[in-house]
């Protein structure tokens, strides 16, 4: 399984306590914090690939989380968004649960709306939908090109 490290910039609460609820899609009280941050060495759309990753506690601005990719979120909004799509994530840590390694978290609405409601909160100014979520496939293989990506535009190609 793939393993990264996310530079977290912020953390907020969630409805969802471990990996099992986020491919259940159960939503529950007193949920798991959820960070949101960016991934070292990548480019998405010109700017370094967005995550959030479920965590076992908090975790301050600037802290390092490692972390296994699970999905994408693909997003919508009324308003431009800085954004398209964010790497859904887990902390590397036997605390949140037994499902890292679950190859498609499923796409129940109760799951993308908490997903969204975490997103929101995190970035106030703008309300997200979550239209659909992506494979584990489908998130190594966008780590694949926005490292890629990054790697041209600094010319650190091997």
């Amino acid at each position: 399984m793939l393993r990264i490290t996310v530079d977290i910039d912020a953390t907020a609460s969630s409805a969802l306590r471990t990996v099992d609820d986020v491919v259940s899609g159960r939503l529950t009280s007193g949920g798991r914090p959820v960070g949101h941050g960016h991934i070292p060495d990548t480019l998405d759309e010109g700017h370094p690939l967005d995550a959030l990753v479920l965590m076992p506690e908090p975790a301050l601005p600037g802290a390092t989380v490692p972390a296994l990719p699970l999905a994408v979120l693909h997003l919508a909004s009324s308003q431009p968004l800085p954004v398209a799509r964010v790497l859904l994530c887990v902390a590397e840590d036997p605390r949140v649960g037994g499902s890292a390694d679950t190859d498609d978290p499923a796409h129940r609405p109760a799951a993308l709306d908490a997903w969204a409601a975490v997103l929101t909160r995190l970035q106030p100014r703008t309300p997200y939908e979550v239209t659909d979520c992506g494979t584990r496939s489908e998130a190594e293989h966008l780590l694949a090109d926005a490292h890629r990506a990054y790697e041209r535009l600094t010319g650190c190609l091997d």
